[in-house]
C-alpha cells in the first residue's frame, strides 16, 4: 500500500493520487497512520540514505533477504514504481541492518493495523 515508501509523512497531507489521498473520515484507513508507523518510517530513513536507496527499495530488499523468503510480491502502479522496486535487487541488508530494523519494528508485531475486519465473536451467536 506504499506505507513504507516515504510518501506519507507525519505532518503532511497524503500526495494527490495516492491510495490514501482521500482518507477523509474513513476511520479504518486513518488507523493505518498510527504514531508508531511514522516512528518506523523516520527511523528507516537514515539507513536508506546511508545505502543510497529509497525507503521502498530498503523495505523490499529486507523482505527478499529474509531467510526462507523466495520472492516478494510487488504491485507497482506506474513504470517509475516498477523501476524503483527493481532497484531493491542492488540493496544489501546486513545482520546489523536486520537488528536495527527489528528494533524499530518488533518481529511478530505490526506497525500499522492491516486487517479491517472484526474477527471477534459473531454478533448473532
Amino acid at each position: 500500500m506504499g506505507l513504507l515508501t516515504g510518501k506519507y509523512r507525519r505532518d503532511n497531507e497524503a500526495p494527490d493520487g495516492s491510495r490514501f489521498s482521500n482518507i477523509g473520515d474513513n476511520a479504518l484507513w486513518q488507523r493505518r497512520f498510527a504514531t508508531n508507523f511514522y516512528d518506523v518510517v523516520e527511523g528507516l530513513e537514515p539507513m536508506a540514505q546511508e545505502k543510497e536507496c529509497t525507503l521502498a527499495q530498503l523495505a523490499l530488499a529486507w523482505c527478499v533477504q529474509q531467510p526462507g523468503v523466495t520472492s516478494a510480491i510487488i504491485g507497482p502502479r506506474t513504470l517509475a514504481q516498477l523501476e524503483d522496486n527493481l532497484g531493491a535487487l542492488n540493496v544489501t541488508v546486513t545482520d546489523d541492518d536486520r537488528a536495527a530494523i527489528d528494533a524499530l519494528a518488533t518481529p511478530g508485531g505490526m506497525i500499522t493495523p492491516f486487517y479491517e475486519a472484526d474477527f471477534g465473536p459473531h454478533q448473532y451467536r
